[in-house]
């Protein structure tokens, strides 16, 4: 399945992109750095959402693998 490395893909990529956003906001928090919290939020929630759906790509790559897999073991009728 194809599916699930793609995924993966976007899941690595969401961790990523979550983790320099938090530390955005974190910079922002503390006055270090003239990086706006709204930016950094958003992008948090960006990340967020990005993992979510690599997260349901995989669930659903797996139920349809199981359906697959189901199909073979059915009785002939």
């Amino acid at each position: 399945m194809t599916a699930i490395p793609h995924a993966a893909v976007a899941l690595t990529s969401a961790l990523g992109r979550f983790d320099a956003a938090a530390s955005r906001a974190v910079e922002a928090a503390t006055g270090a750095d003239d990086v706006a919290m709204g930016e950094a939020l958003v992008e948090m929630t960006e990340a967020k959402t990005q993992a979510k759906a690599g997260v349901a790509i995989i669930r659903f790559a797996d139920e349809m693998w199981d359906a697959l897999l189901s199909i073979g073991r059915e009785p002939p009728r």
